[in-house]
């Protein structure tokens, strides 16, 4: 407990190094979930020092991301305070996305509590007057049900006009239930199949097949191939290809080596660039189970920097859980400071399940104050938790 006590000390030095709000209010509600394991009042004065610094930010929209965040670290420490500051967001949809994860936090340590809190969010999507916020809301509540009562959740399935949002409730419960019922959760599966074949709108529909098909890798993937032909986008027909295909690296390589051949033939069909980097991101992340330096070079092709760096940290992170050396080489490659400060972060936290001194010398020399209170943070709170 006294390494613990030490990283998270240094985690929060490294916080209040940093300038702007729009990333210290998230480092500090790092340090704090951490903390709370030894010292609660502590934990709850960071946070609130970190929502201080929430009320700073100027883009709105990340300002409501990074308060949510902020909430659900609340969540940890203090279920009523997260419960009154779910209260005071600005609309109710956003009340209950807050309200949802407290909801998440609480199923695992008190379930009566977490049922209560249940019907008031509820009843709180049901009093919203807009058509297509109610059901965003309802989605939402859905979803959460599925971890209460699974039963209940899909009875308000039918309260959903809007075959896309009935989709992606019933994915919701499939979620829930894979680990505890998966028979169950795949003849709800089927039932959203059906569903989406239903939705007009093609952005829609596709939202729906996405969800379906990485739900389904778990549960039946002859089920989730089958309905891949139904996406209609070809860079997104070639993620959920490498989605499965990363599924099956270590039970049936072969198999996962075709499906990244398939993804690769489609995504260079691809004529957005955007697009194309995207789905060639998701292709080299599987592929470097597979065959690391044919990721690499995967990489190297996409044009954009940006996209590049970004593959280049997801392929590092993957590599990192089984080769510290080559991760850190792949890492060296990533040309922006902030990205690859992120990828170190990954590696050390996954270096330390095998070597953690080594681990532990590697987020102090992280450059980037955000992701060394990422790492440091995470390696206290992997103490704590064990000791």
């Amino acid at each position: 407990m006294i390494l613990a006590k030490q990283l998270c000390e240094e985690a929060l030095d490294a916080a209040q190094t940093i300038p702007d709000p729009d990333w210290k209010g998230l480092a500090l509600s790092k340090v704090a979930q951490t903390l709370a394991v030894w010292d609660r009042q502590k934990a709850l004065e960071l946070l609130d020092e970190a929502l201080g610094f929430v009320r700073q930010i100027d883009d709105p929209s990340w300002q409501l991301s990074v308060l949510l965040t902020v909430i659900n670290a609340f969540a940890q420490v203090d279920a009523e305070q997260a419960h009154l500051l779910a209260l005071g967001l600005p609309s109710k949809t956003t009340q209950i996305l807050a309200m949802t994860d407290l909801v998440e936090q609480l199923a695992k340590r008190d379930k009566a509590a977490a049922m209560r809190l249940m019907h008031e969010v509820e009843g709180i999507a049901k009093s919203i007057a807009d058509k297509e916020s109610r059901e965003e809301a309802l989605v939402a509540v859905i979803e959460a049900w599925a971890m209460l009562d699974w039963e209940k959740a899909l009875r308000l399935v039918q309260k959903i006009p809007n075959p896309a949002g009935r989709g992606m409730a019933l994915v919701g419960i499939v979620r829930a239930l894979m680990e505890t019922d998966p028979l169950q959760a795949k003849d709800i599966a089927k039932q959203a199949a059906e569903i989406a074949k239903q939705v007009r709108e093609v952005e829609e529909r596709t939202t729906v097949l996405d969800e379906l098909i990485e739900a389904l890798i778990r549960l039946d993937i002859d089920l989730a191939l089958e309905l891949i032909d139904q996406v209609p986008f070809l860079d997104r027909k070639a993620v959920a290809l490498s989605v499965i295909a990363q599924a099956l690296t270590e039970s049936d390589p072969n198999r996962a080596k075709g499906l990244i051949n398939q993804a690769l033939g489609l995504a260079r069909k691809v004529k957005d660039p955007d697009r194309q980097a995207s789905a060639l991101r998701g292709i080299a992340t599987t592929m470097a189970k597979l065959d690391t330096q044919g990721a690499v070079r995967l990489a190297g092709q996409i044009r954009d920097p940006d996209w590049r760096d970004w593959t280049l940290g997801d392929v590092a992170a993957l590599v990192s859980e089984s080769d510290t050396e080559q991760a850190l080489a792949i890492a060296s490659q990533i040309r922006d400071g902030e990205e690859r400060s992120s990828a170190l972060a990954d590696i050390a936290i996954a270096l330390a399940q095998r070597d953690f001194d080594r681990a532990v010398a590697l987020a102090r020399q992280i450059k980037d104050a955000f992701y060394r209170v990422q790492a440091l943070a995470a390696l206290s709170q992997q103490i704590a938790v064990t000791d």
